[in-house]
């Protein structure tokens, strides 16, 4: 697996050379993530970090904003030539009492247990202009990593949503340590209302994210309920080639991708003639901003539908709390689906406009089809963002609970084997800014499981430890 990554990274290098071929309007935006990087990310890319505070030169290990700083001086020189590093390494040590109560075929594990992951996300940032071409272009390439406990106890609790859903991702189970390329996307901005984007991406931080709630499990919220609807996310391959356009208004923002349903995870650009052989996923969003009593906040309506098979629910049920979502071999599937949602954020106070530092609301709402979608309808609300007591720090807090409405469609085999119900949970953590390199979270989560037929009411408690390396 590490050969197939070095190869495309050189591919990478050769790309760049190529690039001055591709070219577009010299009044574009010098910084486009202001305008489109906190929206739709299944889209444009966001790294790791405010990258402009990666590189403040500092001796001081406990004030310097990078656990390894600027290497002597050649990180911010790499960054002048064009080339930005940004890297996380996340820790996950939790437990579960209650969860599965009777033995289970893999994936899926018994409850009552306790479990260490951990995971490493390292990118290379391209500043595309520097290498010969595309004014104000950014190419993103992006490997990942995993090693304890795949998932750490999200297959152990029966619950539809993982409760560690960072410590599943790269989602290849059987693979400790394998570092694979989960992203290599370019963001191409044309004009101030167009960017366009293109390339292999990982879906974490994408549609329907909010302010409080979304990311990728290694910094806000860590159930992934909370993360970004369930619902859609089933069906989406982790990491595959998409393509498509945002384009920021005054008003808000519009956003549209296509996205290759197989799942790329364990190769780079191998077998591209089988692009879209297999179906088709698309999707779009709409976001709103809003001023209400003189506070920020968002609101945004999205959909996506997939042209996909996946399991006719009648017959069979995959397996709770796996993502992608795979097909049941040997069962009929069905080849369309659905989820139409809807999302918020409001600020109830800001502590300092520039920074976007305050907390607020957030809530979740979908339906989907129901039938290949295991998910009829999904809710989710709560508070978060930044802590009035640890504001100084930078410390952030979240409460939230969800609820998932299963299928009415059922039939009775997956009705005898995994009993599926309307499941619910709550969660709490508290993210204390230790560094400005590493903050760590205790996190505790309830969840009344949707596999009711294997499975009791999960405590599932815990520390989160991030790192910027």
């Amino acid at each position: 697996m590490l050969s197939s990554f070095l190869r495309c990274l050189m591919l990478a290098a050769v790309l760049h050379l190529c690039c001055h071929a591709v070219s577009a309007q010299e009044n574009t935006p010098e910084c486009v993530d202001e305008s489109c990087g906190k929206s739709a990310t299944l889209t444009t890319p966001k790294a790791i970090g405010d990258h402009d505070a990666l590189f403040a030169n500092s001796c001081d290990l406990w004030t310097q904003p990078t656990l390894t700083g600027d290497w002597f001086g050649l990180r911010p020189e790499m960054q002048k030539s064009g080339v930005t590093f940004a890297g996380r390494s996340t820790h996950f040590a939790f437990g579960v009492d209650g969860g599965i109560n009777t033995p289970v075929p893999a994936p899926l594990g018994m409850g009552d247990t306790f479990k260490y992951t951990g995971r490493g996300e390292y990118d290379l940032i391209f500043d595309l202009e520097k290498f010969g071409g595309l004014p104000h272009g950014s190419l993103l390439v992006r490997a990942e990593h995993w090693y304890g406990q795949y998932g750490n106890v999200s297959l152990n609790t029966g619950g539809f949503a993982p409760a560690v859903f960072g410590a599943a991702t790269p989602v290849v189970p059987n693979s400790p340590g394998d570092l694979y390329m989960t992203n290599f996307v370019i963001t191409q901005p044309l004009s101030e209302e167009l960017v366009v984007f293109g390339g292999k991406k990982d879906v974490l931080g994408g549609a329907d994210q909010d302010v409080f709630a979304g990311g990728d499990g290694t910094d806000q919220f860590l159930n992934q309920a909370f993360i970004a609807n369930p619902a859609f996310l089933l069906g989406l391959p982790y990491t595959s080639f998409t393509t498509g356009v945002v384009m920021p208004q005054d008003w808000g923002m519009f956003s549209a991708f296509v996205y290759d349903p197989q799942d790329r995870t364990t190769n780079c650009f191998d077998n591209l003639g089988d692009l879209f052989s297999t179906g088709v996923i698309v999707g779009g969003e709409v976001k709103v901003t809003t001023d209400f009593f003189d506070l920020k906040g968002d609101h945004h309506v999205g959909g996506m539908w997939k042209h996909v098979d996946l399991t006719d629910l009648r017959f069979a049920e995959p397996p709770p709390g796996v993502y992608p979502e795979p097909t049941v071999p040997g069962f009929p599937t069905l080849p369309d689906s659905y989820t139409i949602y809807y999302g918020f954020d409001q600020y109830l106070v800001q502590f300092n406009d520039k920074q976007q530092r305050g907390y607020g609301l957030f809530g979740r709402a979908s339906i989907s089809d129901a039938n290949p979608t295991p998910v009829s309808y999904f809710l989710s609300c709560g508070i978060g963002g930044y802590s009035p007591v640890g504001k100084q720090r930078g410390d952030q807090f979240g409460v939230g609970w969800y609820y998932v409405g299963v299928s009415n469609e059922f039939g009775p085999l997956p009705q005898a084997i995994f009993g599926p119900r309307d499941g619910t949970g709550v969660e709490a953590y508290y993210n204390f800014q230790v560094t400005p390199w590493m903050n760590i979270t205790p996190d505790v989560q309830y969840i009344h499981p949707g596999a009711g037929a294997i499975a009791d009411d999960a405590y599932v408690y815990g520390l989160r430890v991030s790192v910027k390396i």
